[in-house]
């Protein structure tokens, strides 16, 4: 772990900070592919979306995005090398192409993809920015909230949205910036500030992983951002860009059709013609893409759908226990649609 931040510490230090360098404009799907091993940048966001456990291996949502994208284009989810990333520095790390992805909650805006020069290859999470407060605060809404201190996390669009709210309400909150979000989470459950604003899922899992006592603090219902967030890689590798896209989407597509990991053996029989092009029976999804056939197959077995990732890490089937709202399947109300594979 040691030498990777050193060896990526000096990559950065030779990457101009203004500029979008071609480091990350090269084949990296060859490279991915024919070296079995892909460089997925990861930020500590808190259980069920990223955390380092004491055994070295790191769980939830975006890590499980990086195993689908492992099992698609290097041979298997293990063959992942995971590379912390502090919010401070994660532009820098996609521009110098020390990952190939960044795997976090990264926030797609205009200004980070027009003026940084980032590329969202998709939307994984619909999200919306929210509050956490002490249950000692004697509020229940923003409404309720008189004169009180916020913490948040310095340098993201978090920070931004808040202090556009305040100039647009006249809240009277004063903001106390954090450099990172665990000394956010931290300044606040040590009763630095009388609020916590994040990402509303990050908000669920800052209490489940950092509260003394989680029944002593209440996440606030109002929202007061849209947060789509995706991952996000260097500019100038279109095919790239594709694959990432199409991994996910596969995802998407396993979980419309039905396909489990524990359903894969059987869905393979199916009649269908899209199923059948998912799994790789019928031959040539595989090579639009510069992958074998097996690709999404290997995703849905190794990894699962897209319900099965967001239900073991945020949901049903974790200890969040975070509703899917619109990051549920069109057809229940949700957001998430995929295209279809055929011509």
């Amino acid at each position: 772990m040691m030498w990777r931040r050193f060896l990526l510490a000096v990559v950065l230090l030779l990457v101009p900070l203004g500029g979008v360098p071609g480091a990350g404009a090269g084949p990296v799907l060859d490279r991915v592919r024919d070296g079995g091993l892909l460089r997925c940048g990861v930020t500590p966001g808190g259980i069920g979306l990223s955390v380092l456990e004491v055994d070295g291996t790191w769980t939830g949502f975006f890590p499980d995005y990086c195993r689908a994208v492992a099992a698609a284009v290097a041979g298997g989810a293990s063959h992942v090398d995971f590379i912390e990333v502090s919010s401070l520095n994660r532009f820098d790390v996609v521009r110098s192409g020390a990952v190939d992805v960044l795997m976090s909650a990264n926030t797609w805006t205009l200004h980070r993809d027009a003026g940084l020069g980032m590329v969202f290859p998709f939307i994984y999470l619909y999200d919306g920015q929210g509050f956490m407060a002490h249950t000692s605060l004697p509020a229940r809404r923003l409404a309720d909230v008189g004169a009180a201190t916020v913490c948040v996390t310095d340098r993201t669009t978090t920070v931004r949205n808040l202090e556009q709210w305040i100039a647009r309400t006249g809240a009277r909150l004063t903001v106390r910036r954090a450099s990172t979000s665990d000394v956010a989470r931290n300044e606040f459950f040590n009763h630095h500030c009388d609020l916590l604003t994040n990402d509303r899922i990050g908000l669920h899992a800052h209490r489940a992983l950092g509260a003394p006592n989680p029944a002593d603090y209440v996440i606030l219902p109002d929202v007061i951002s849209k947060e789509p967030l995706g991952p996000m890689i260097a500019p100038g590798d279109a095919e790239w860009e594709r694959v990432l896209r199409w991994v996910f989407l596969a995802t998407v597509l396993a979980e419309e059709a039905d396909i489990t990991a524990g359903t894969l053996a059987s869905h393979r029989e199916s009649p269908d013609p899209e199923v059948r092009a998912l799994l790789g029976v019928t031959p040539g999804t595989g090579a639009a893409l510069g992958l074998d056939d097996r690709w999404a197959a290997r995703i849905i077995g190794e990894v699962g759908n897209y319900g099965e990732i967001f239900n073991r890490n945020l949901g049903e089937g974790s200890a969040l226990r975070i509703d899917r709202g619109l990051n549920d399947l069109w057809s229940r109300g949700g957001l998430l649609y995929a295209p279809p594979l055929g011509g």
